[in-house]
């Protein structure tokens, strides 16, 4: 292929991905802001046992794969337990929101300078000798492009099932 052949295919290329990404955003700004997603899973321990669990942030890299390291932070507003979480993506900053211990735990992000944000709550109901967890998430992505992707490729419950899978495989060890 000559010069001018290549030239133009890189042309084209450049074209339809600039094309693709503009539909993509244009789909996001369809798309709103916030969303709620949800998911469940049945524990063989006790709410106390899996509570201990999902607040020990000290040890959440060793069970929540891509998770680097965490950083316990000052105390913020009302004493509220803050720490920043780190990734191959960089980190986020979160902070218990309300704790009812072993039922009830809603965490936030609180960073809002960061084109994401909302709140998990975590609900532990005794269910015979175990528990059951269920997992809500209300957030949201400002980005309309992020939004996009989240919503047609990834699924906005990805990063509610990849936890809820995560901590499965944790409290079977």
């Amino acid at each position: 292929m000559n010069r001018r052949l290549w030239i133009l295919a890189g042309a084209g290329a450049a074209a339809l991905a600039g094309a693709a990404l503009l539909a993509a955003d244009r789909a996001g700004r369809r798309l709103p802001v916030e969303h709620v997603t949800e998911g469940g899973l049945e524990l063989a321990q006790p709410p106390g046992a899996v509570w201990d669990v999902l607040t020990d942030i000290d040890l959440y890299p060793a069970w929540r794969p891509g998770l680097t390291h965490v950083e316990r932070l000052p105390s913020g507003a009302g004493g509220r337990l803050r720490w920043r979480e780190y990734d191959r993506h960089g980190h986020t900053t979160y902070e218990v929101v309300a704790s009812e211990a072993p039922h009830r735990l809603v965490t936030g992000i609180a960073d809002p300078d960061l084109p994401y944000g909302g709140t998990w709550t975590y609900q532990l109901t005794p269910a015979g000798p175990g528990c059951s967890l269920t997992v809500t998430e209300r957030g949201e992505v400002r980005r309309p492009l992020s939004r996009a992707v989240s919503h047609y490729l990834t699924g906005e419950d990805a990063t509610v099932h990849r936890y809820l899978g995560a901590l499965a495989h944790r409290m079977a060890a």
